[in-house]
């Protein structure tokens, strides 16, 4: 078997606190042509080695997963934003890119590794640009969110058949849709960056509602006017939790048995606990991402301008910070997905014009929390 030097893993950064106190119209040509010779195109993909079974990695390992997304399919899948993933473990990985303006796009990597399909997304009416984020997987559709050119009307729900490649738009009149989570009905939460709301779409897609709106979700920050971000539940479905990039916070809402939202309340706030841990910061929560709960109840941030995956206990404890070294480094990592105690993760790169576009593999110290059932669960083991 292969060791660590073989395979280029990268080397394990935590700290326990606890102890430690958008694509041209050019493009779309170059895709048409990736349409007919997609197997030639799989099949001379350059990925990182992967020799290593993933099973067989240690807890806190970070390392590069798949090929190199800013080069691959002459650059379509760069600067990853969303992902999600589906009952076979094929993810599927949202492009934001920095140049699309008139079609976007959704790659899709099997769980060796591989580039096996891309999906067009054009732009919507109106829009100046497409950016494509947050994304679900359910009942064999995949529903993504399109940021656009932050202008409303022009942010959308998007719904579409991976099968067939058709895109329909569910909802739309948003101007910064960002992350988005299901509940046990068959609802789907958004959360809005700009507008300071939660929007719930009804399960089957029909109406668009604000469930919440609050001042503490938007952006206090002018420099980072980034404010409501991802949305995860918990395991009891008793809170809808939320981050607020700009302001370097996760809050929670209750949600009620009627389906209605609660109050609002403070879960973690980053310059409080980089002042309590002798940070020096800003390091807790800097532009706080993509979220994901283990079912042990720890809530793991994306803190994409820290560059790592910060792990908070139950009670809102910083209580481990993981990142890759070298060439595995995370790069303005966005979004997670589980598949047992494997973290997928998407690097969107976005403060380096997205020379390390790609996706990331975690092993998490427990199985995340996920209702997907997979063929083969890796790192299964809590």
């Amino acid at each position: 078997m292969a060791n660590a030097s073989d395979i280029g893993l990268a080397v394990l950064v935590t700290q326990n606190i606890n102890t430690l106190g958008s694509a041209h119209m050019s493009r779309l040509a170059s895709f048409c042509f990736f349409q007919f010779a997609l197997a030639f195109c799989v099949a001379a993909t350059s990925l990182p080695a992967i020799a290593q079974d993933l099973d067989d990695l240690p807890v806190g390992t970070v390392q590069n997963f798949g090929p190199n997304l800013q080069t691959t399919a002459n650059g379509v899948c760069r600067q990853p934003e969303g992902l999600t993933i589906d009952g076979d473990g094929n993810l599927y990985a949202a492009s934001n890119s920095d140049s699309a303006t008139t079609v976007g796009y959704v790659c899709v990597i099997n769980d060796r590794g591989q580039l096996i399909d891309i999906i067009p997304v054009p732009a919507g009416p109106g829009a100046t640009a497409v950016g494509l984020l947050g994304e679900l997987f359910e009942d064999n559709s995949l529903y993504v969110l399109d940021q656009a050119d932050d202008v409303p009307p022009h942010g959308r729900i998007l719904k579409i058949n991976p099968h067939t490649h058709e895109v329909v738009t569910v909802a739309s009149g948003l101007a910064f849709p960002n992350g988005m989570a299901e509940d046990r009905r068959g609802n789907i939460y958004v959360a809005d960056s700009l507008l300071g709301t939660i929007f719930r779409l009804s399960k089957d897609n029909s109406q668009l509602s604000v469930w919440f709106k609050d001042p503490a979700l938007l952006s206090n920050n002018p420099n980072q006017p980034v404010g409501a971000n991802d949305l995860a539940f918990d395991a009891d479905q008793h809170f809808l939790y939320v981050d607020n990039a700009g302001n370097r916070q996760v809050l929670r809402v209750a949600l009620k048995e009627d389906g209605s939202a609660g109050r609002i309340e403070l879960f973690a706030d980053g310059a409080t606990i980089d002042q309590e841990l002798h940070l020096q910061g800003p390091i807790a929560l800097y532009f706080a991402d993509g979220l994901q709960f283990d079912v042990k109840g720890n809530l793991y941030v994306m803190a994409n301008l820290a560059n790592e995956i910060q792990m908070f206990s139950p009670g809102g404890k910083l209580i481990h910070r993981y990142q890759g070294t070298g060439s595995n480094a995370l790069d303005f990592n966005a979004s997670a997905v589980f598949k047992g105690r494997l973290m997928f993760i998407t690097n969107m790169s976005a403060t380096d014009g997205g020379i390390n576009s790609k996706l990331s593999v975690f092993v998490a110290p427990h199985r995340g929390l996920s209702d997907k059932v997979f063929p083969v669960i890796s790192a299964s083991e809590d």
